[in-house]
C-alpha cells in the first residue's frame, strides 16, 4: 500500500513541478576546515575561560572573587523576570520565586553548564552557594567539586549579600543587563560593587583617566566615613534630585542633573580617645588616629547630598582611623578600606593556549607507562572503529556530513 502524500507535495506534482532536491552543501564539512573552526572554538574558549575550574572557591569562605548566577536553578521575582529570555526557566511564570544564589567561577562551568548563567563581576566577601541549601533546597542538585558535597545541602552562607544584580540588573536605574545589547559605558562602586551607567551618574564625570574608583551616592549617604572624607583625592559630583540611602539590596530610584566641586581640605577635629581599648586592633595593623580626621563641616556636607564621589590614587591614606571611625568601618563590613583587597581569581590554565591534539599528548607524557599504554590503546581502537565505520562510505562515494560522525560517536557511548 503506498503511503499517502502530503497536500503540497501533490499540489507540485499537479502543477509539473518536482520537489527540490536537498541540498547537503551546507551540512559537508572538510577535514581541513574542521581543523580550522575547531582552533577557532578552543582559542575563543581561552578567552572567555582563561583560569582551571576544577576548584571551588568554598573552602576559602568569604572573599573577594568573580561570582556568577544560575537563572535556570533560581526564579526571579516578576519585576526582575525578562520575556526576552524565551522559554528558560527565568522567565517562566509557572516556578514559583526562589532565593537569589552565586556561584563561583568554576561551579558556573562544571556544575551549572548549559544553564543561563550570567556574570556578576566581582563580589567581596561572599562564599560559594552551590549545592548549598540556598541551591540545592530549589533544584536538588548537588555540587560537583565541594567535599563533603551532601552535607552541604543544609548549610546556609549567611553572611553572603544579595541583590538586584543576582537577577541580571543593575545601576539606580533598575536595568537589565544584557551583554550582546549593551553599549553604554558603566562604572562599578567600589564599595558595593554595583555598577551604574555613565549617563546616570553625573554630567561632571571625570574623563577615564581621572579617577581611579568611584563611590555612588547611596553609599555615600549610607557611610559617613566617606561622605565626611577629608582629602584632596577626592572629588565630589553633586545631584539635584534628593536620595535616601540605600545599599545594593535596595532598589534605588532614578536621578538626575549634576555639577562638581572640589572637596575643601579643613582642619582636623579633636577626639575623645579615653575607650581606645574597647576596639579590637584590625587584621591589617594600620595604626589607629587618636584625633578624627573627618570634615569639621559635617552639617553642611550633609546638606549638599545627594552626591557621587571621585578618587584619585592616595585616597585610601585619608580615611579617618580614630576609635568612633574605626568602629563604624568594623560594624559597616568596610575594613577592606583599610587593608589589601585582593581579588582570588581562578588559577591560570596553561594549557588552555594549546590545540586539544597538544594538550592530550602533554598529558600522556605525564602519565606513567601503564596509563600511557592504555590510553595509546583506547586510542587505536577507536580509531580502527572509526575507520570501518568509513569504510562504506568510501566505496559508495557518499560524502561524510557531520551527522554521521555524530551518529557514530552517539554509537560508541552506549
Amino acid at each position: 500500500m503506498a503511503e499517502p502524500k502530503n497536500e503540497e507535495l501533490q499540489q507540485k506534482e499537479q502543477d509539473g513541478l518536482s520537489p527540490a532536491p536537498v541540498d547537503e552543501s551546507d551540512s559537508i564539512i572538510t577535514a581541513h576546515s574542521f581543523l580550522i573552526a575547531q582552533a577557532d572554538l578552543e582559542r575563543e574558549a581561552a578567552e572567555l575561560l582563561p583560569g582551571k575550574f576544577d576548584t571551588c572557591t568554598f573552602d576559602q569562605g568569604y572573599i573577594h572573587q568573580p561570582l556568577y548566577a544560575c537563572l535556570t536553578c533560581t526564579h526571579a521575582p516578576k519585576q526582575y523576570q525578562q520575556p526576552s529570555a524565551g522559554t528558560t526557566p527565568h522567565s517562566s511564570s509557572e516556578r514559583e520565586e526562589t532565593d537569589p544564589a552565586g556561584m563561583c567561577y568554576s561551579c558556573s562551568i562544571e556544575c551549572h553548564a548549559g544553564h543561563q548563567v550570567i556574570e556578576l563581576f566581582t563580589k567581596r566577601h561572599f562564599r560559594c552557594d552551590c549545592g548549598t541549601k540556598r541551591l540545592a533546597a530549589a533544584t536538588g542538585l548537588c555540587c560537583r567539586l565541594k567535599s563533603g558535597r551532601n552535607a552541604l545541602v543544609g548549610i546556609l552562607n549567611e553572611q553572603n549579600a544579595y541583590g538586584h544584580n543576582f537577577w541580571g540588573h543593575y545601576c539606580r536605574c533598575d536595568k537589565y543587563y544584557d551583554a550582546e545589547k549593551e553599549v553604554a559605558a558603566m562604572v562599578q562602586c567600589y564599595v558595593c560593587s554595583d555598577w551604574f551607567h555613565e549617563t546616570c551618574i553625573s554630567d561632571a564625570l571625570p574623563s577615564e583617566n581621572g579617577f581611579d574608583a568611584y563611590v555612588c551616592r547611596e553609599c555615600v549617604a549610607t557611610h559617613a566615613v566617606l561622605r565626611h572624607i577629608d582629602s584632596a583625592h577626592a572629588t565630589v559630583g553633586r545631584v539635584a534630585a534628593p536620595a535616601a540611602p540605600a545599599g545594593e539590596n535596595d532598589v534605588p530610584g532614578k536621578e538626575n542633573g549634576s555639577s562638581s566641586t572640589k572637596v575643601i581640605v579643613p582642619d582636623s577635629a579633636q577626639q575623645d580617645d579615653t575607650k581606645l581599648d574597647d576596639v579590637p586592633e584590625p587584621a591589617h595593623k594600620r595604626p589607629r588616629q587618636t584625633l578624627c580626621r573627618l570634615r569639621q563641616d559635617k552639617a553642611a556636607v550633609d546638606a549638599q547630598q545627594p552626591f557621587d564621589l571621585f578618587l584619585s590614587d592616595g585616597w585610601k591614606g585619608d580615611i579617618c582611623t580614630c576609635l568612633e571611625c574605626m568602629r563604624s568601618i568594623e560594624t559597616s563590613g568596610l575594613s577592606f578600606l583599610l587593608g589589601k583587597d585582593d581579588i582570588v581569581e581562578p588559577e591560570e590554565d596553561d594549557t588552555r593556549s594549546a590545540s586539544l591534539y597538544e594538550a592530550a599528548m602533554a598529558q600522556m607524557a605525564r602519565m606513567d607507562r601503564t596509563q600511557a599504554v592504555n590510553a595509546a590503546a583506547a586510542y587505536h581502537t577507536l580509531s580502527s572503529r572509526l575507520k570501518d565505520y568509513l569504510r562504506p562510505f568510501a566505496a559508495s562515494g557518499k560524502v561524510v556530513t557531520d551527522a554521521d560522525i555524530g551518529a557514530f560517536f552517539a554509537q560508541q557511548q552506549r
